[in-house]
């Protein structure tokens, strides 16, 4: 396929890992329209009246909108187990909703206590997630349509009809097969490394220091979406059912580790090539971009030629004397380091084809444990154990999130009633929806803000959008019908992009869901629009104020967790030279990819500080220190994958303990010193990691020698020209040791935080 087409394609694809975002869309948009047509004929047999049909067609819409997000798993049996109470859950709505209706003040104190209990069956797990916001929604859609006693019947009917019309639909058409998942995983996993690839060429042209400081920044999150991939990728693993033929779960699990060592040895080189002359520059990222494209055999070519050339004429066109240029044994390093990255990279395949791997562990248990609907958990998963700021008295501060949470929303519910009632008598509910939300997939009180922003963002742009269109389908039923479901289609598609998406397309719908009733008028979205600002406001007054938890204090509590990680992977690093074994690798691979999970949590709790807003000036503070922290992250991941090939090579590190020497072996091509490097690392990211000792460590840190400097060796005796020639492999292990504790110190340190 030709760059002009291929490059579109790799930016749709890496964009949706397993192309789970599409698949979501079309589930909504397909479990909606086979609903209102179940719904449609249901109503038709039973002779109901229009005005009895619209309501259980509007039931049978959001059963298909919540259902198809919900039962799409990968195991069949999990999503009948999982529909067998979504009537029960909307029924109670419903009945509830119909008994209380009639009376004003009971309804709303009613309102508020569904909302609580809503919210805080979500400890219980996934399924009631879903089962609270069915119940809500069953006594929202009782006040909205406002049924009698008798007509509860055939609603429940319709409930029931659509939740098995929708349990059809996700058990069979759009119930993801994990080994297709996987594979489409990782056919994103290559267009994201062709993305970046093209990224680092573009930083190598680059002319000025502010183009390739953009275009570091841009590798920077480009790479961080490649490790949510391999995370994501790992996590399938463990689905047996999702391997490849003839591949263990460890096996996927080293074959990414070894691409994520690859790439990173492309990164770093091109890096540092960056001061490289610009002949040297333009050969190295033309043989990235025919990397990027697929094309291996002139990637090979001008590989070799810069090789060639380098080895020929040293550094060509580079002035010695100019200020910061690289000498050439450094150039000729890092020229080696790209063509073994390029190399390495050459040879990794698209699709992975190893010969079986009898070697099965089972108790494979992935780093990111992925949600039931096979996605990476989001933000809440990284706030949850965090304790909220408050008064002492205040028994919601130490409760669990789930708890705090339910009494957050029935304070910001029963605030938003009044102040919707306040706005408008009859469409209070909206501002009762716009509060409920906040505290959906949120877990800090600034992706609480964030959420409440997008939603009213969405709502706006939707009321201009949703007005024009209205005005063009009105009196044509069958085009409202498309639109709707074309709404519900791009909402879901791009929901996980921005919340302001969904909004969007929500605020659609809605508009042409009124022109189908004939209830539709401008001033009616207007009226949404308020509602929805009033609502939004009050909970975020609400997740500011009243038991919140702290953005900063979740931060720091991932950080310690990557320190912590970064810790046990150099003790396990460590370990594993002395005490080598069958089973030394894939204990070194969890400990890595857990390390790498523990700084995508990092970056999702610290995403709200990167940019600028009220509450927030220093982001580029945030992201200094988020790089030092990914920095100490790849610098752990190639250490340990240098020292883990070396050590699997048949070396082994000498016994330093003359009484603990059974069988010496010799010669030992592991110095003993790297061992005790990763040992004295592990120890000081241990100290980074305790929140107590966290000043008394970076104090104490940053008098004591680094791993590397322990007794001089004959490095000292030569000069530098020969220092930097006569460099071992145990020598620039240990350099980069050095680097990971200095990066250490610095996230350490008190007045970095």
């Amino acid at each position: 396929m030709p760059p002009l087409l291929s490059r579109p394609l790799d930016a749709l694809i890496a964009s949706d890992p397993g192309l789970s975002r599409l698949r979501m869309g079309l589930a909504g948009a397909c479990c909606v329209a086979a609903n209102l047509a179940a719904e449609a004929l249901l109503g038709t047999a039973l002779h109901l009246e229009p005005a009895a049909l619209l309501p259980t067609m509007i039931l049978g819409a959001v059963i298909a909108m919540i259902g198809s997000n919900a039962l799409a798993r990968p195991m069949a049996r999990e999503s009948l187990r999982a529909a067998l109470f979504f009537p029960v859950a909307m029924g109670v709505g419903l009945v509830v909703g119909t008994l209380v209706g009639d009376s004003l003040w009971l309804s709303h104190l009613v309102f508020v206590l569904v909302m609580f209990g809503a919210v805080y069956v979500r400890r219980f797990g996934l399924d009631f997630f879903f089962y609270g916001f069915l119940l809500w929604m069953g006594f929202f859609f009782s006040l909205f349509l406002r049924p009698t006693p008798g007509q509860l019947p055939h609603l429940m009917l319709a409930v029931v009809v659509g939740t098995a019309v929708v349990t059809l639909l996700c058990t069979t058409v759009f119930r993801p097969h994990p080994r297709r998942t996987l594979a489409r995983v990782f056919r994103s996993m290559v267009a994201r490394r062709s993305r970046l690839l093209r990224l680092m060429a573009s930083r190598l042209r680059a002319q000025s220091q502010r183009e390739r400081d953009r275009l570091t920044r841009r590798v920077f999150d480009e790479r961080a979406l490649f490790d949510e991939m391999v995370l994501m990728s790992d996590g399938w693993a463990a689905n047996a059912r999702a391997l490849p033929v003839g591949w263990s779960a460890e096996t996927v699990r080293r074959s990414l580790l070894e691409g994520q060592l690859s790439l990173d040895l492309v990164g770093w080189a091109s890096l540092h090539l960056m001061e490289a002359p610009p002949r040297v520059r333009s050969l190295a990222a033309r043989a990235l971009v025919h990397l990027a494209d697929g094309d291996a055999e002139s990637a090979r070519r001008v590989a070799a030629l810069l090789e060639r050339m380098m080895a020929r004429e040293g550094a060509p066109g580079q002035d010695p004397a100019a200020d910061g240029a690289m000498d050439a044994g450094r150039l000729r390093r890092e020229v080696r380091s790209l063509v073994r990255g390029i190399d390495e990279l050459v040879r990794r395949p698209a699709d992975p084809h190893l010969p079986p791997d009898l070697e099965r562990n089972a108790e494979f248990t992935p780093a990111a444990a992925l949600t039931g609907l096979g996605m990476l958990p989001g933000p809440p998963s990284v706030a949850k154990d965090v304790r909220a700021r408050g008064a002492r008295w205040n028994p919601v501060v130490r409760a669990q999130a789930t708890t705090r949470q339910a009494v957050q929303v029935a304070i910001a519910g029963a605030l938003a009633i009044l102040a919707g009632t306040l706005i408008s008598d009859s469409r209070y509910y909206w501002a009762v929806i716009a509060a409920f939300v906040v505290f959906t997939g949120t877990g800090t009180r600034m992706d609480s803000f964030g959420k409440s922003l997008n939603r009213v963002i969405g709502t706006v742009l939707g009321l201009v959008v949703g007005i024009a269109l209205a005005a063009l389908t009105a009196g044509h039923p069958m085009i409202e019908l498309a639109v709707i479901l074309i709404s519900v289609f791009c909402g879901f598609y791009l929901i996980r992009i921005s919340y302001a998406y969904m909004m969007l397309f929500v605020t659609i719908l809605v508009a042409q869901l009124y022109g189908i009733l004939g209830l539709f008028s401008d001033a009616l979205l207007l009226l949404r629009l308020a509602e929805t600002v009033a609502g939004a406001g009050i909970g975020v007054l609400v997740a500011l104020l009243f038991a919140p938890v702290s953005t900063r204090d979740t931060v720091a509590r991932a950080e310690r967790e990557v320190a912590a990680s970064i810790g046990d992977l150099m003790e396990g690093t460590a370990l594993a030279l002395r005490e080598p074994g069958p089973g030394a690798q894939h204990e070194v691979d969890a400990l890595l990819l857990a390390t790498i999970g523990a700084r995508r949590r990092l970056a999702l709790a610290a995403a709200p500080l990167t940019r600028y807003h009220l509450t927030e000036h220093r982001p580029r503070r945030v992201r200094r220190r988020l790089t030092v922290v990914a920095t100490s992250v790849s610098i752990a991941r190639t250490v340990t994958s240098r020292v883990m090939a070396r050590a699997a090579s048949g070396d082994a590190v000498r016994p330093t303990d003359p009484s603990d020497q059974v069988e010496p072996v010799d010669p030992p091509r592991v110095d003993p010193r790297v061992a005790d490097a990763c040992d004295a690392v592990a120890a000081l990211a241990r100290d980074v990691a305790d929140e107590e000792r966290v000043a008394e460590a970076s104090a104490a840190v940053g008098a004591a020698p680094a791993p590397d400097e322990g007794p001089q060796d004959s490095r000292a005796a030569h000069g530098s020209h020969a220092a930097r020639t006569s460099r071992t492999w145990e020598d620039e292990t240990l350099e980069q040791l050095s680097m990971l504790a200095r990066s250490l110190r610095e996230i350490g340190h008190p007045a970095a935080r």
